[in-house]
C-alpha cells in the first residue's frame, strides 16, 4: 500500500495546528507541513508538533485490557478479555447503585479526548443517574471562565487569533505563550511585536522566554495578582480614564465597581505585591489608552484560590476601556490543552447539561431528556476536588478516562491515599500513568491518531482529525468504550453509534453552538468554523458586537475585595514556589516522557533560585536540595538564576511539584491553590 496523507489536528496544545499525517499501512512514517489551508500555523510546528507521533509508537503503549492483582499503586495487574472488563465494570456499577445509590458514581473526563468523547461520557453518567462529572481543566481555567460568564456571559475567547496581530498593546498576564503556545506567540504577538511596534506588558515573577519583548516587566509576588490589578483598575477609574461612553452604553454596575475599588490604591498595592506604585500608574495609563488590546492570562492568574477574583477584576478593566466586543481584541480563557473547549462546551461540570445550562433549570433539563430518551438527575454533582475528598466515604466507584489526577491535582500524596479508599477505580488511556497504578481495571485507549474526531481550538476554532493509524495490540478507541460499556449496562438503545460521525450529528441536534458543524462541512472545509456555528459556514468570529449574554445585553461590572492566598511564608518557609510549563513538556507528562526527541532535550525536574538567595543558602547551581513544604518534599537539583525574583523558587509543573501544592479550593469555582504556596530549601550534602 502507497503512502497517504492523512490531515489531523496536533494533539498538544490549544492553538490547534494542522499537518498531515504520512501513513503507511497503519503507521505514520513522517509528516508533511500543510501550507493550503488557512488556519494558525501556517505550515509551521513547535517542538512538541514536529515530534507529535512518537509517543503513539512507545513501546509501553496500553495493548489489552488489565486487572489489578496486587495491592492498590503496586502496579501488578494480569490481561484479561475485553468482553471481561466490561462484565466486570458494569457489575461493580449496578452493585455500587444497588449498595449506595447512583452518588455513589464519578466520571472524570477529559481534555485530552475528543468533542464527540466528552459528550459521550457526559451522556453516560447521566444515563447512570449521577451528576458528579468534571475533568481536570477544574484546575486549569476555571477562575476566568467563571469569572468572564459572571460578568460576560460567555467565557471563550473573544476573537480569532488573527485579530492579535492587530494590537495596539499586548498584556501578558501569567501566561507565557512563547513556551505554551509558541506558534500563536510567533504568528501573532512576535509580528505585532516586530512588524507594528506594538508594545508588551509582562506580569510575572519569572523572566520568560517572551520576556525578551517587554517594554515592561512587572514582578508580583505568587498569589499577589489581585493587588496589583485591583491598583490599577483604581488609577483607571479614579483618573477618569475609562471609555465613559462604553461603560454608560454596555455596562451596568459602574457605580458600585468605583466605589469599591476607590480604597486600593498603588501604593496599598506596593507593599502586598511588590511592584512599585509609580510602575503600576504607568501600566493602567497605557492600558485605559489602548484601543486595540491584547490581554492575555493563564494558569499564573487562575491556578490561585483567589484567581476568581484576580480574573473579575481583568474582566473589568477590559470593560471598562472598552476592549471588548469588537475587531481587533482578544481576551478570553485559553485553554492548555487541545480539547479544553470539547469538555467544557459539552458540560461537563458537575452541574451542568451538555446543552451548558443548568441541571437545576427544570426547562433546559426536560429538553434534554426528550432529546436523550431518558430522564436526566437533577441534583448538582461533586467538583473533581470534591469527589478526591469524598473518595470511599461518599463516593465509593470512579470511571477516568484520559485523567491522570495522582499527578495533576493538588497535594499528591492526599490525592493516592484517597484513591485507595475507592471500593472500585477504571481508568481508561493510553499508557499506565500514576492514576492507573491505583485502578482496578484499565483500558486500553487508542490514542489521538489512531482514532477520528473533533477538536477546538483557544481561538474557537472548531476542526476534524482524522485517523492515520491503527492502535496498539486491542487498543480502542475512547468513543467505542463507551458505546460498548452502555451497551454492557443494558442502556444499548441510546447508545446506538456505529462511527463517530453519528456521535458528531447528535452534537449537531443537541448543543446548539455546533449545530452547523457537522461532519460534512469539516471534513469539506479542514480549516473548520467558528463556535457558535449554527449553521455550516465559518460561524462566528467575533463575540458580543451586538451585546454581551446577559438578559439585557450588558455586561455587568463586578466590584471585588482583596483576598490573600490561603498561605503565605513564614520564618519557617520563608519561599514563594510557583510553578510553570516547558516548551518541550506537556502537563504530567504522560505523552512527551514517552516522546525521545522531547525526553532528550528536557531529561529533568529543577528548581529555579535567584541567585542572591542561592548565595545565602549556600547552594550552587546544580547541587541537590530538598524543596519542602507542609505537604511534602521533592529533591531536585537547583537551577541558580537571576530570571526569578528574589523570594520566590519556581519548578516545571510536568514531574513531581504537586507533592507540594495545596488542595484548598475557592468556594465558587472550586479551583485549588498550586501556584503560591509556603516553601523552604535545604542544600542536601
Amino acid at each position: 500500500m502507497g503512502e497517504k496523507l492523512v490531515p489531523v489536528v496536533c494533539p498538544w496544545c490549544s492553538v490547534g495546528c494542522r499537518f498531515y499525517a504520512v501513513s503507511v499501512n497503519g503507521y505514520i512514517r513522517k509528516i508533511e507541513f500543510d501550507y493550503d489551508h488557512p488556519t494558525v500555523n501556517r505550515g509551521r510546528l513547535c517542538p512538541k508538533g514536529v515530534a507529535s507521533y512518537q509517543f503513539i509508537n512507545s513501546p509501553n503503549r496500553l495493548k489489552k485490557p488489565l486487572r489489578r492483582v496486587g495491592e492498590k499503586g503496586e502496579g501488578k495487574f494480569e490481561e484479561i478479555s475485553w468482553d471481561e472488563a466490561y462484565s466486570i465494570i458494569a457489575e461493580k456499577i449496578k452493585e455500587t447503585i444497588g449498595s449506595y445509590g447512583p452518588e455513589a458514581l464519578a466520571f472524570i473526563a477529559s481534555e485530552k479526548i475528543f468533542l464527540e468523547e466528552n459528550y459521550l461520557m457526559h451522556k453516560l453518567s447521566k444515563a447512570l443517574g449521577t451528576n458528579n462529572l468534571d475533568f481536570p481543566g477544574r484546575y486549569c481555567q476555571y477562575s476566568n471562565s467563571v469569572a468572564r460568564t459572571v460578568m460576560f456571559g460567555s467565557s471563550a475567547a473573544t476573537n480569532p487569533f488573527a485579530d492579535a496581530s492587530k494590537a495596539d498593546l499586548v498584556v501578558i498576564w501569567g501566561h507565557n505563550p512563547a513556551e505554551t503556545a509558541p506558534i500563536f506567540f510567533g504568528q501573532y504577538i512576535e509580528k505585532a511585536i516586530i512588524d507594528n511596534d506594538v508594545e508588551l506588558i509582562v506580569v510575572d515573577p519569572r523572566a520568560t522566554r517572551g520576556h525578551k519583548y517587554s517594554g515592561l516587566h512587572l514582578k508580583p509576588y505568587p498569589g499577589t495578582d489581585l493587588a496589583l490589578a485591583l491598583a490599577i483598575l483604581n488609577v483607571i477609574v479614579t483618573e477618569d480614564l475609562y471609555d465613559k461612553e462604553f461603560v454608560e452604553e454596555r455596562t451596568n454596575g459602574f457605580k458600585e465597581l468605583a466605589d469599591s475599588v476607590a480604597k486600593y490604591t498603588p501604593e496599598w498595592a506596593e507593599k502586598i505585591c511588590g511592584v512599585p506604585a509609580g510602575t503600576i500608574r504607568e501600566v493602567a495609563r497605557k492600558i485605559a489608552s489602548s484601543k486595540n488590546l491584547v490581554f492575555l492570562i493563564n494558569e499564573g492568574v487562575n491556578q490561585h484560590v483567589n484567581g476568581y477574583e484576580t480574573s473579575l477584576v481583568v474582566a473589568n478593566i477590559i470593560a471598562v476601556t472598552g476592549n471588548i466586543g469588537k475587531d481587533g481584541v482578544f481576551s478570553g480563557v485559553f485553554p492548555g490543552a487541545n480539547c479544553g473547549y470539547c469538555a467544557a462546551m459539552t458540560g461537563i461540570a458537575p452541574n451542568k447539561l451538555p446543552t451548558g445550562k443548568l441541571v437545576t433549570d427544570e426547562e433546559a433539563r426536560k429538553e434534554v431528556e426528550r432529546l436523550w430518551g431518558f430522564k436526566v438527575p437533577e441534583k448538582p454533582g461533586l467538583d473533581l476536588t470534591a469527589m478526591i475528598r469524598s473518595m470511599g466515604d461518599g463516593i465509593h466507584f470512579v470511571y477516568a478516562a484520559g485523567a491522570n489526577i495522582a499527578k495533576s491535582a493538588p497535594n499528591s500524596a492526599w490525592v493516592r491515599e484517597q484513591l485507595k479508599k475507592l471500593d472500585f477505580l477504571v481508568v481508561q488511556d493510553i499508557f499506565l500513568t500514576d492514576t492507573a497504578m491505583y485502578a482496578d481495571i484499565v483500558l486500553p485507549a487508542a490514542a489521538w491518531f489512531e482514532k477520528t474526531g473533533t477538536a477546538i481550538s483557544a481561538e474557537r476554532r472548531v476542526q476534524r482529525t482524522y485517523q492515520a493509524a491503527d492502535p496498539p495490540g486491542e487498543a480502542k478507541p475512547d468513543w467505542l468504550i463507551f458505546v460498548e460499556l452502555a451497551k454492557e449496562l443494558g442502556l444499548g438503545e441510546f447508545f446506538k453509534y456505529e462511527h463517530p460521525d453519528e456521535v458528531l450529528r447528535e452534537i449537531n441536534n443537541v448543543i446548539p453552538i455546533f449545530k452547523g458543524a457537522t461532519p460534512e462541512y469539516l471534513k469539506e472545509h479542514l480549516e473548520g468554523c467558528f463556535f457558535p456555528c449554527s449553521e455550516p459556514g465559518e460561524g462566528t468570529k467575533v463575540l458580543f458586537k451586538k451585546g454581551f449574554k446577559k438578559p439585557d445585553g450588558k455586561a455587568q461590572l463586578m466590584a471585588v475585595d482583596w483576598r490573600e492566598p490561603p498561605e503565605m511564608p513564614d520564618e519557617e518557609y520563608p519561599f514563594w514556589l510557583t510553578n510553570f510549563r516547558l516548551v518541550g513538556h506537556w502537563h504530567t507528562g504522560t505523552m512527551s516522557f514517552e516522546s525521545k526527541s522531547l525526553e532528550k532535550r528536557w531529561p529533568d525536574e529543577y528548581v529555579m533560585i535567584n541567585k542572591e538567595d542561592a548565595r545565602k543558602l549556600g547552594v550552587k547551581d546544580g547541587e541537590l536540595v530538598k524543596v519542602e513544604t507542609r505537604r511534602g518534599s521533592i529533591l531536585v537539583r537547583a537551577s541558580v538564576t537571576d530570571q526569578i525574583m528574589e523570594g520566590v523558587i519556581a519548578m516545571p509543573n510536568h514531574w513531581q511539584i504537586n507533592f507540594l501544592t495545596l488542595e484548598e479550593t475557592h468556594e465558587k469555582t472550586k479551583m485549588a491553590e498550586l501556584k503560591a504556596v509556603a516553601a523552604r530549601v535545604v542544600k542536601v550534602e
